[in-house]
């Protein structure tokens, strides 16, 4: 339902993908980590080089290669695209996979966490730019908005993200809505603690 929040209006998008069964296996990282007492996350600019999703802000991540699980698919992308340390992240698990329809791709999304602020190497063919986004700043539901754009012809509106100047729409958005939630949650527990 979380996911659900941050879907086009109307739904319907004619699919690349036949159906669900058609679709890539693909898998994302969101890295916390804790920087000056605040807890942060990586979103990055896609380059206009990659093959899908050029431009666009996402979470490291992308397509599983033959014989890899879906966790080894996320720390794999997260260490070729921005310089992460497999042996650094500590999995906290999978949340929700989701299939994008406009893109053909199932995405499994991956919680992880670093002890210590990640160095990063930046590999500019896939990534035009990097951004740390503070999980306080995700919190802040004054920063879900929407707007209206053509999507393969379609008028739809758009909800998404505000996040360091920042539009994150479409599955990226759907993804951090559901960890909003979770982590919301998390925050709360830990406040009545």
């Amino acid at each position: 339902m979380a996911q659900i929040k941050m879907t086009p209006r109307p739904p319907y998008i004619p699919p690349l993908a036949r159906n669900e069964g058609d679709a890539m296996p693909s898998a994302v990282l969101m890295l916390l980590f804790e920087e000056e007492k605040k807890w942060l996350f990586f979103l990055m600019e896609r380059s206009n080089d990659v093959e899908y999703h050029r431009g666009q802000i996402s979470l490291p991540g992308g397509a599983q290669e033959k014989g890899e699980g879906l966790e080894g698919t996320a720390l794999r992308e997260a260490n070729e695209e921005i310089g992460i340390v497999p042996a650094s992240v500590n999995m906290l698990g999978e949340i929700t996979p989701l299939f994008i329809p406009a893109s053909g791709f199932r995405v499994h999304p991956f919680v992880g966490w670093s002890e210590t602020v990640p160095k990063v190497t930046i590999d500019s063919n896939e990534v035009a730019a990097l951004h740390k986004v503070k999980v306080e700043n995700l919190l802040d539901d004054s920063r879900m908005k929407q707007e209206q754009r053509e999507i393969r012809g379609f008028n739809v509106n758009v909800p998404y993200f505000h996040l360091n100047q920042l539009k994150v729409w479409g599955a990226t958005a759907a993804i951090l809505s559901e960890c909003k939630d979770i982590f919301s949650k998390c925050y709360s527990m830990e406040n009545t603690l």
